[in-house]
């Protein structure tokens, strides 16, 4: 673990934070500068310093600072860290829609953007939906979950469908190269990566029971 006083990036956070554009060019959801002011006032709220924050995040507080002030991006994991630090989860940081429909018309779901990830995601259920969640996925070219493997805590079964595009998924010690229609199906706990070597941006679907965000 990071020590919460240091000033170095991590190089998982570092490499996170000097990708390229995101595949919807930072429109619409939130970009990485009302994701960082979200999680400064929620940080504020519980009365909790930059330094423990930090700690509990296992990121530099260097490294949450740029993320609050919106100059960096974290990674997928260490968003995740930092939501779950914060009592929350990474399906808590999608904008608040307006309804809570049960009917979500196309591109009118609550976004997640990470502009310098090159990660945009859509969720396709309701909020309060505890069993099931669809979120659809768009990955630029070259881009990545990121450095680390992602690992989502309890066991869920999920599914990813590649709608356009194709993506690498690496799952454990396996690594599977999904085309146009292919559907991977996986225990959400187990450590993966997805990155998109392919030359057009890769469009996806995941499906969870329960919940990984």
């Amino acid at each position: 673990m990071n020590q919460p006083g240091t000033d170095a990036v991590p190089a998982a956070d570092r490499a996170a934070s000097v990708s390229p554009q995101s595949p919807s060019g930072g429109d619409g959801g939130f970009d990485e500068q009302q994701l960082g002011t979200y999680i400064r006032e929620l940080r504020v709220k519980r009365t909790m310093s930059l330094r423990t924050l930090a700690g509990l995040s296992d990121v530099s507080v260097s490294f949450l600072s740029q993320v609050e002030r919106g100059t960096a991006s974290p990674s997928i994991a260490s968003l995740m860290r930092i939501a779950k630090s914060l009592d929350q989860t990474i399906g808590s940081l999608f904008e608040h829609p307006s309804t809570n429909s049960r009917l979500v018309r196309a591109g009118e779901g609550p976004r997640l953007v990470h502009p310098k990830r090159q990660w945009a995601e859509e969720l396709l259920t309701p909020r309060d939906f505890s069993r099931l969640q669809v979120i659809r996925s768009t990955l630029a070219v070259k881009g990545t979950t990121g450095p680390e493997m992602l690992s989502y805590g309890g066991a869920s079964e999920s599914s990813i469908v590649v709608e356009s595009g194709s993506l690498t998924f690496t799952l454990g010690a396996e690594e599977f190269l999904l085309a146009e229609g292919d559907c991977l199906s996986y225990d959400a706990s187990m450590p993966h990566r997805i990155t998109n070597a392919g030359a057009t941006p890769c469009v996806m679907v995941f499906m969870s029971s329960p919940p990984i965000y």
